[in-house]
């Protein structure tokens, strides 16, 4: 039995998640919304008409909705005649407001805009309402409708003529007409889907085939023309009403493969008083579901009173979805619960939709879902505490009924604000198969269709791979392996090879706990990081990620010290200077010029809608930002991620500057992590936080790290243009090997017992490596129990005179170029070790080759050349 922690837990998901409405109707407008004699307001509680529907006050149903509107008409009485006079008050006042409350959580609306043109808001009106854009569902019979009268209004029919093959011509008109609507129907981006209300007309028992004599379907149609009367006739022939949905089955069919999933909705079970109860049992339609598998059917309404019928068509043919809509609040409480019972008898929950039928009033929505939303947590409590579901399965099942069956049957694309995630990724994987967390995932971001599999090369450039999801799961489920040629490993930004062999390869193995939609950019995608491994699966000792978890676990296996580290994304905002002569980008310029630290300037504030973007599209991530603020070189902002496990840090690191990058560039701007883009500002780092936990080896940690700090820099300040920072006065860590407490211009500041902050280090670093060298740094200070004779510096050490440094220990500089780094780097036989003899030396190889090309350019083409790579 679940704790009552994990219960509350699963009530307030149901109660608040947002959800998708796929079946309702148009709202009236102000003017109609209160003319009671054309729209009783009765009719929120039942299908009944005329004299019928005065008996609807004295039902079940009607008290409860009567209770549950004097809330939110906030009318101390549920009198019915006292709530019309609170509502009529409330629409006159604040008609919007009263929408906008009963349709709180609906995340999009799916209308049939069809039902009637009198009286009610265009379908687009409602997008005011909701936090998206509202789609249409277009009833075919309507569309009939219209066409046949298009075609009467000419006058060129003869309606009374007794002989049904002189209408073959005007058969042909009407015909062609009706299938050229639904076909622009099915290319039209704001048509997600059809309805027919073939169950009002002729039932259900819907004809499968074409007939081979077309003489029956020409006088259907024949006896049709005869009866149009009005501006909107009536089409209710059997033959006549088979063929239209047969028709638009076919149409769109034929589309599948060209353009998004658009179901076709049929009414079935209780309607209006028109509907034969016998005809609209959904078991009816079992051999036109079979005749159309590639067409995904929706049997709305719950199919209220043949629930279990229609439960058994969504149990047994894959194309065939279960819609709760329309008895609540139309049925009573018991029976509600009842149907949702029945649904889950047979039904996947991954195949229950949910709609309001709201149609008319805004309080059809609400009592909706409101009651909705009441017996879907009595029934999933219930079903957990007796043991049948799990807390985290009844979640997920919630979720999947409120929103993403519907997102993924109607091609929705969209983005649960608040999508829920049973099972933390990498607490489960050493205790659920790949697969399922791939499922899981899938489940919960129906809307991806491709994956991007990552790897950060030794320049610190982002490679992928990109798979249509199903190739994706062949490689999680080990049924495919991807190949990366091992020329990767000594490859540099433009694609060449500093030097190695073009022979051989090493396999990408996705790591699921990474597996994330993209954000920020127009893509049906996700990213998931990789490990690098070799012919027979064992870790390759070449793969930035592998080295960084290897060295962390040796901390955590051989002296139980916990690292953590956070990041400081620093990047400067440029513009595009355009040439006149070729219309082309030539150099990029500062975005902003009045600018400074930590302020905020008349152009400051110009950027404030990018940036507030870049933090509300991060959260939408999951990236929660701890602070951000503006930095001191023109267009420069920071943003601080919170702290992670080292690797775990590190993929969302790169993450967050991906979306930064997209971000920007949606506002026409390179987001760039150049180490310094003007000479005349300061430059621009990547600081990193360390922690280690406990903290009582700190002092031989920090000796390490210090000692070995030479070689560190090699991967932390990882280019030529990184020494530039190399300097004292810019706030970049100085000119010394040294640490401070809360020393800004010392390359380590401590900051608590066990916490630093790495001033050395940009964005040209892979920071997979950073880390691990700096945290083997540290190793090798723990094993060796290395003493710490540098003391705690207050002051720049390059302000110092040499016996003031020499009194603090401070004996060593900083390598103010690259390649005393690597020369420091490659004599490091302890550092070479941890590292990988393999890793580094082509590291060096690489980084000494990049060195040689970028030197070889002018200053403005190598700093043009960093801008667009960095």
């Amino acid at each position: 039995m679940a704790d009552s922690d994990s219960l509350s837990s699963l009530r307030q998901l149901i109660q608040t998640h947002p959800l998708i409405d796929n079946h309702a109707h148009n709202l009236l407008s102000r003017s109609a919304a209160c003319d009671y004699a054309k729209y009783p307001l009765e009719q929120i509680v039942s299908e009944a008409q005329g004299i019928a529907l005065t008996n609807a006050t004295a039902t079940l149903p009607f008290h409860r909705a009567t209770a549950q509107l004097a809330t939110l008409y906030q009318s101390e009485s549920s009198s019915w005649n006292q709530l019309k006079a609170a509502r009529n008050q409330l629409v006159q006042r604040d008609y919007d407001g009263l929408i906008r409350r009963c349709l709180e959580g609906t995340q999009v609306l799916l209308l049939d805009d069809l039902l009637t043109d009198q009286d009610v808001e265009p379908f687009d009106w409602h997008d005011r309402f909701t936090a998206s854009s509202t789609k249409r569902i277009v009833r075919i019979e309507a569309v009939a409708a219209r066409v046949l009268s298009s075609i009467v209004r000419e006058g060129s029919i003869h309606t009374g003529s007794s002989d049904p093959s002189a209408l073959e011509p005007l058969w042909e008109t009407f015909s062609k007409d009706f299938s050229l609507r639904i076909s622009d129907a099915i290319v039209d981006p704001a048509v997600v889907g059809f309805k027919s209300v073939i169950c009002y007309r002729t039932g259900l028992d819907v004809q499968p085939t074409d007939d081979s004599d077309a003489k029956p379907l020409l006088q259907s149609f024949a006896r049709t023309v005869s009866q149009a009367t009005g501006s909107t006739p009536r089409v209710e022939d059997k033959p006549l009403n088979d063929w239209l949905v047969r028709q638009t089955l076919g149409l769109i069919r034929s589309a599948k493969k060209s353009q998004p999933n658009k179901p076709l909705q049929l009414h079935t079970g209780l309607g209006d008083n028109d509907i034969n109860l016998l005809r609209s049992n959904p078991a009816h339609l079992q051999a036109l579901i079979a005749r159309y598998p590639e067409v995904d059917f929706v049997l709305l309404h719950s199919s209220y009173p043949y629930t279990r019928e229609a439960g058994y068509l969504a149990s047994v043919y894959p194309n065939v979805y279960l819609d709760l809509g329309e008895v609540f609040p139309m049925v009573s409480r018991d029976a509600q619960e009842s149907i949702v019972r029945e649904s889950l008898e047979l039904v996947p929950s991954t195949r229950l939709l949910w709609s309001t039928d709201g149609h008319f009033f805004p309080e059809t929505y609400w009592l909706a879902n409101k009651q909705f939303r009441d017996t879907l947590e009595k029934v999933f409590v219930d079903y957990v505490e007796n043991g049948d579901y799990t807390t985290e399965q009844a979640k997920q099942a919630a979720v999947d009924i409120l929103f993403h069956n519907s997102n993924r049957l109607y091609d929705l694309n969209e983005q649960s604000p608040s999508a829920y995630n049973p099972i933390s990724v990498v607490d489960s994987l050493s205790r659920v198969p790949s697969s399922d967390l791939l499922e899981k995932f899938i489940r919960s971001n129906p809307d991806v269709k491709y994956i991007w599999m990552q790897f950060l090369d030794y320049t610190a450039t982002v490679r992928l791979r990109m798979f249509p999801i199903l190739e994706f799961a062949k490689i999680v489920r080990n049924q495919r392996r991807i190949g990366i040629c091992v020329a990767v490993l000594w490859m540099m930004q433009d694609d060449t090879i500093a030097g190695g062999s073009t022979t051989g390869q090493f396999y990408m193995l996705p790591d699921l706990s990474t597996l994330h939609p993209n954000v920020g950019i127009v893509s049906k995608s996700a990213t998931v990081m990789t490990w690098w491994k070799t012919e027979d699966g064992d870790p390759l000792e070449e793969c930035p990620r592998t080295r960084l978890l290897s060295i962390t676990d040796k901390l955590k296996s051989e002296f139980d010290i916990q690292a953590t580290c956070g990041f400081e994304i620093e990047v400067v905002f440029l513009k595009p200077v355009i040439s006149p002569t070729t219309g082309e980008e030539e150099d990029w310029a500062p975005s902003i010029t009045n600018h400074s630290w930590s302020q905020m300037t008349r152009e400051t504030r110009r950027m404030l809608p990018l940036v507030e973007e870049i933090v509300e599209t991060l959260a939408s991530a999951d990236i929660f930002l701890e602070q951000f603020h503006s930095e001191s070189s023109p267009g420069q902002f920071e943003f601080i991620l919170p702290p992670d496990s080292p690797v775990a840090a590190v993929d969302t690191l790169i993450r967050a500057r991906q979306i930064i990058t997209y971000t920007a560039e949606r506002h026409g701007l390179r987001a760039t992590l150049h180490p310094r883009p003007y000479s005349f500002a300061a430059g621009t780092a990547s600081h990193a936080h360390v922690s280690i936990s406990p903290p009582t080896k700190e002092a031989s940690f920090l000796a390490g790290v210090l000692h070995n700090y030479p070689s560190v820099v090699a991967f932390t300040l990882s280019g030529d243009a990184s020494y530039d920072r190399v300097k004292s006065g810019i706030w970049a860590g100085s000119e010394w090997v040294a640490w401070g407490t809360q020393n800004r211009e010392a390359p380590i500041r401590k900051i608590s017992p066990g916490h630093w902050e790495i001033k050395s280090l940009d964005g040209l670093a892979n920071m997979y490596l950073a880390m691990s060298a700096f945290l083997a740094a540290g190793y090798t200070g723990v094993r060796e129990d290395r003493p710490l004779t540098i003391k705690d510096c207050a002051h720049d050490a390059a302000s110092l005179s040499d016996a003031e440094r020499s009194a603090l220990g401070i004996t060593t500089r900083l390598p103010n170029t690259l390649a005393k780094s690597l020369e420091a780097l490659e004599s490091n036989e302890p550092l070479r070790e941890l590292l990988g003899a393999n890793l580094v030396t082509n590291y060096i190889m690489v980084k000494r080759a990049e060195s040689k090309k970028l030197n070889a350019m002018d200053e403005k083409t190598r700093r043009k050349w960093l801008v667009e790579r960095y």
